[in-house]
């Protein structure tokens, strides 16, 4: 028999635990994939104002989810989009007031094993966090992205409604997501548990959460990250997803 891969352990750990413990989640590229997202929003502009970019219904029409990363506008340009098109400032103007929406948020599909592996988290005890750096939006919560986060998690079967799960997002739109979350570390060391596993798409983050707690079993989700994050990976467990999260002793 081999040895349980380090989110095969994850389970294990969080059934030995005395204390409270606490398993924490980033949401995009991490548990959800923004792929659908962004191809839709691509998808629509097409549709809206495709007429008067022609060159960008075109490339439009053939892209893919697997086509997408985290930029959008270089997706575009490595399909074929001229970078001097005249398509890509108001295309840019449309993403911007459509990504971080309700709307767009909602149809977010998760990430291989994502839903089953965060279940079975909360089967075996664990709070699970979700720390992610969407915005709620103004006090009605509208325009910001709270609503459409919990429609999602609802509709794709998360851990959401029930004890043991807290969703934190940011207030305030503009504040840096390394920046918040270095805030909302001391609110999950206040809870007084122990924090078992923590799971990030981006370096500098996953970097932050080993930082914070060595003791954890801290993973780089290896999805899609910003290229400008040079941070170290030394020292985290690296994953595609969370397809390989089932051992012998949990199947």
């Amino acid at each position: 028999m081999t040895d349980p891969s380090p989110l095969q352990q994850v389970i294990p750990a969080i059934t030995s635990q005395d204390k409270l413990p606490i398993v924490v989640f980033d949401l995009d590229d991490t548990l959800f994939s923004t792929a659908r997202r962004n191809l839709v929003i691509i998808q629509n502009f097409a549709a809206d104002q495709g007429d008067a970019y022609p060159d960008f219904a075109k490339i439009a029409s053939g892209l893919k989810l697997s086509d997408m990363n985290w930029s959008v506008s270089a997706a575009l340009t490595q399909a074929g989009l001229d970078p001097n098109s005249a398509s890509l400032k108001p295309f840019t103007d449309y993403w911007g007031s459509t990504f971080f929406s309700d709307d767009y948020a909602a149809v977010d599909l998760p990430n291989p094993g994502a839903v089953d592996f965060a279940n079975a988290c909360w089967e075996a005890g664990a709070m699970l966090f979700y720390l992610t750096g969407r915005h709620i939006g103004d006090p009605g919560l509208k325009n910001g992205m709270g609503l459409g986060t919990a429609l999602d998690f609802t509709n794709r079967g998360f851990p959401f409604w029930k004890g043991r799960c807290e969703l934190k997002l940011k207030k305030v739109k503009t504040q840096t997501d390394v920046d918040y979350k270095r805030e909302a570390l001391q609110e999950i060391k206040s809870l007084n548990g122990e924090v078992v596993a923590t799971f990030d798409n981006e370096p500098g983050n996953a970097a932050l959460f080993l930082q914070n707690f060595p003791n954890a079993l801290n993973f780089w989700v290896k999805t899609t990250w910003n290229p400008g994050d040079t941070v170290s990976t030394a020292g985290l467990n690296v994953i595609p997803d969370f397809s390989e999260w089932k051992s012998p002793t949990n199947c």
